[in-house]
């Protein structure tokens, strides 16, 4: 989708502006709670298949393509000269943000539930369940879609939900728990949710027990300040409630980054996985650290980074498509175009000939002598401030110093195009209102386009010092190196996760009218989309060790 679509954008704002007005006042999570405190019990199987997936929901290539390699019944996928046979999931895990940007009822049909009906019609036999874990898109209508789709015990193509709140507790066999919590915006748990789980820890969970636990928030980054609330709404969930009753947090697996990466706790068996290639757009994985300590019960916890995906070296490659935004954003560079005509009229520059051989010093007398004098000085101002807003990833003296720059060169750039267009349009030899329409023409042209250019550049600039990894990544309309997590817990209880990515996803698609009830409605025009292993299985065994 267009990330940087001038309606897309202030439709989002708007939503964002008002779930977290609301969400202030009123928690959706409150209601829940009176739905009856159903767990799950998956625990009589010798063995058991799950499937995670996460941050789908944005084109239809890439979410259609990881929903059609999900429905597969099997998989099997090569390693090192070993090949691994998997199967499709019993279970299927959504780890947040289902829908992109805004969750309207129309979005989750049309990015949602449309491809994941398409891709698994029907199924014979016993079901596969969905279980799902919203994300902080999901909460932008305040769980009313997300709750209506996910939490009726409804069916989404051959997938059945189970689920009757935003969060679940399912026992899986060989004294596994799958946990699925909710932090709405990252804030905190709620109380009803916080008794929930010590209801389960009580009544169902014996000492030794092994827990998988999903949540949707992004990967640390390793800025101060990031993820705080929800790192310490872990640490809260782990010390009180999972400790007490003897049970080990192993795996732990984040949403909310679109990319795979590993980090493994370095004196322990504790694996910290960021997923989120359901679909969605690529974020950058060349500024991750190496190491970072994440909240414990017991204190910090030091992690090191065991594999990315995509690589540091192709994420960094990508970069260069940051210079694309002109072509890929339009109306973005139409409204650029617009604000620089805007300025002109403002200036007066569209009296007499005025705009014709215009020098710098000539704008400078231009802002001093236009009757809108104190409203430019106010849009300097608001300039200054949102850029220093729009700054976020920095920290500090850093922010402001950042968003000043950005600012200047923003006003700079303003002045240069419409010296730049005063003087093409004095090249034509035009004269009256054809002069003005030339004029008035080449502002928004020059203006639109290089505006564009210069957010393309500060973007580049900013993303080469680690900032703006999403502002810059997200508009690229990048819809390959997805990829899903595939988990088996075997009879012998050990755990094995195998990450899955799709370096390429399908473009075209040809409707199969005439297949069978169960395979899917649309298959690729040309080669099938391959998947492979990103790394290794990481296999945690039975008496919680990985290996």
């Amino acid at each position: 989708m267009r990330w940087l679509d001038p309606h897309q954008l202030v439709d989002t704002a708007v939503r964002v502006l008002l779930s977290g007005v609301f969400s202030a006042y009123a928690d959706y999570r409150e209601l829940q709670a009176l739905e009856p405190a159903e767990f799950p019990d998956r625990s009589g199987e010798a063995d058991l298949w799950l499937d995670y997936v996460a941050d789908l929901g944005d084109g239809w290539n890439s979410t259609y393509t990881v929903a059609r390699l999900l429905a597969t019944e099997g998989l099997k996928l090569d390693w090192d000269g070993e090949s691994h046979a998997t199967e499709r999931g019993r279970i299927l895990v959504m780890g947040g943000d289902q829908v992109y940007p805004v969750p309207k009822a129309a979005e989750y049909q049309n990015r949602m539930l449309g491809p994941y009906r398409a891709a698994l019609p029907y199924t014979a036999g016993q079901a596969p369940e969905l279980f799902a874990v919203p994300g902080s898109h999901d909460w932008y209508d305040g769980l009313v879609n997300f709750t209506s789709v996910f939490c009726r015990k409804r069916w989404i193509g051959g997938w059945r939900t189970r689920q009757r709140r935003s969060y679940f507790a399912v026992k899986l066999p060989n004294r596994w728990w799958l946990w699925g919590i909710d932090i709405q915006f990252g804030s905190y748990i709620d109380e009803a949710q916080l008794r929930y789980f010590a209801r389960v820890a009580l009544d169902q969970v014996k000492h030794g027990d092994r827990i998988i636990l999903c949540t949707a928030k992004e990967v640390d980054s390793g800025r101060k300040g990031i993820e705080i609330h929800s790192d310490r709404d872990v640490e809260f969930l782990e010390r009180e409630i999972i400790q007490p009753c003897g049970a080990r947090l192993v795996l732990y697996i984040k949403s909310g980054k679109h990319y795979y990466a590993r980090y493994k706790q370095e004196d322990g068996f504790r694996q910290h996985i960021a997923s989120g290639g359901g679909g969605a757009f690529l974020h950058p994985t060349h500024n991750l650290p190496e190491r970072m300590d994440l909240p414990g019960a017991d204190g910090p916890v030091p992690y090191r980074k065991a594999c990315t995906y995509p690589s540091p070296d192709v994420s960094k490659r990508l970069r260069k498509r940051i210079w694309l935004l002109a072509p890929y954003n339009l109306p973005l560079a139409g409204v650029f175009g617009a604000v620089q005509v805007l300025l002109a009229l403002m200036l007066g520059l569209h009296l007499g000939d005025r705009h014709v051989g215009l020098g710098l010093g000539d704008v400078l007398n231009a802002v001093w002598e236009s009757p809108t004098f104190f409203l430019l000085i106010l849009l300097v101002v608001v300039s200054v401030a949102g850029m220093v807003r729009f700054a976020h990833d920095a920290r500090g003296v850093h922010r402001f110093l950042v968003g000043t720059l950005h600012s200047t060169m923003q006003l700079a750039s303003a002045a240069g195009f419409m010296i730049v267009s005063s003087w093409m349009s004095s090249a034509f030899g035009l004269r009256g209102v054809w002069s003005l329409v030339a004029f008035l023409s080449l502002i928004f042209l020059v203006g639109g386009i290089g505006g564009m250019v210069g957010m393309s550049g500060y973007l580049w600039v900013a993303n080469c010092f680690g900032l703006h990894g999403t502002e810059g990544y997200a508009a690229q309309h990048h819809q390959d190196l997805k990829h899903f997590l595939r988990l088996h817990i075997q009879t012998d209880g050990a755990l094995t996760v195998y990450p899955i990515g799709i370096d390429r996803v399908g473009r075209k698609w040809t409707l199969r009218p005439n297949a069978p009830a169960h395979e899917p409605w649309f298959a690729p025009t040309g080669s099938e989309p391959e998947p492979h292993l990103i790394e290794k299985p990481i296999t945690i065994t039975g008496t919680g060790r990985a290996c």
